[in-house]
């Protein structure tokens, strides 16, 4: 079984090598690369010879030829071409394409036309039942003001430009001026935000762009740090809740709610008059929940439900327990 795996490898190998060679292969180099003997190869050749397509004439198979001690590899029409698409794949590529075009994430509008315009083409006859199954599905607009943010952040995240803008935290009534270092911008549970560096901070933090008033840029550059990974940083940071998911509830007193700032985790909050607010998270177990309540020390508390509570109270006196052991 080993054999037939490591020819199999070989053969693998031979045709895309031998094919880029339009001057064609030595046959003892190749037998030396591939660490066997003339023999084998030339026996590993004429298997090649037999494959195509099963419906397929000779014409349809691949020419493989040994000529004054070189390998050529000519690569029928039916194995160059790519596979086509279905309507429904096309469907999906379409919808894909013009949900970017309304999200006002990517501002390359005519390279969008213009990729549009060569889906449709490549689809040949199946393009009208793409088209048709495209339009009978609605991709929801972004609001103007986030579109626009949008296309200004997606740009000077590429160019590594610093941005300054107007933030409206929810514990805040009215917008503070932050500069940021944008590293990318993410579409999680429904909202766009941009993640950065916030220079106010002095930490890497994520903001709606809903809650963006106003956005200029500075004219300043800025390094994304070696190792930042916008995909690992959205899996830590932003959750999106499962089915089994239990809604917690936790009350932060005014001190809390200040040094939380801008970096609210996911979830409704609601503020009260005297300073103070409440959060529904929603979680999978009550590990993170507890340890970030905790890090608040005495200014905030889960209020709810009583397994929350009762895994708080675990969580304590493990520590409680750690710490006189």
């Amino acid at each position: 079984m080993r054999d037939v795996g490591q020819r199999l490898r070989r053969l693998l190998y031979i045709v895309p090598y031998v094919a880029k060679h339009r001057e064609g292969v030595d046959v003892d180099q190749l037998a030396r690369m591939l660490d066997i003997g003339r023999e084998e190869l030339l026996a590993d050749l004429e298997l090649l010879s037999q494959v195509g397509p099963p419906d397929g004439d000779p014409g349809e198979y691949l020419l493989v030829s040994v000529d004054e001690g070189r390998v050529f590899v000519d690569l029928a029409h039916r194995l160059t071409r790519p596979l086509r698409l279905t309507a429904a794949e096309g469907c999906s590529l379409l919808l894909g394409i013009r949900a970017l075009r309304e999200s006002g994430i990517a501002p390359f509008d005519a390279a969008m036309q213009s990729a549009e315009a060569k889906l449709l083409t490549a689809l040949g006859r199946d393009a009208g039942e793409a088209q048709n199954l495209a339009t009978s599905t609605v991709v929801a607009a972004t609001d103007a003001a986030v579109a626009t943010h949008l296309r200004a952040l997606v740009t000077a995240a590429r160019r590594r430009e610093r941005v300054e803008i107007e933030y409206a935290a929810v514990s805040r009534a009215e917008a503070q001026r932050r500069r940021v270092d944008p590293y990318g911008i993410v579409h999680h549970a429904g909202e766009w935000y941009v993640v950065g560096h916030c220079h106010k901070r002095g930490d890497v933090r994520t903001f709606r762009i809903d809650r963006i008033a106003a956005l200029t840029t500075t004219g300043e550059n800025f390094e994304t740090p070696v190792g930042f990974d916008l995909n690992a940083y959205r899996r830590e940071r932003l959750y999106v809740p499962s089915a089994d998911s239990t809604t917690v509830r936790v009350h932060l007193d005014p001190l809390a709610v200040t040094r939380i700032g801008a970096n609210w985790p996911v979830g409704e909050v609601t503020m009260f008059d005297d300073g103070s607010a409440e959060l529904l998270v929603d979680c999978d177990g009550f590990e993170w929940v507890t340890s970030w309540v905790l890090g608040l020390g005495r200014h905030a508390w889960i209020a709810g439900p009583d397994t929350a509570r009762a895994a708080m109270r675990e969580r304590v006196a493990r520590l409680r327990a750690e710490l006189v052991g």
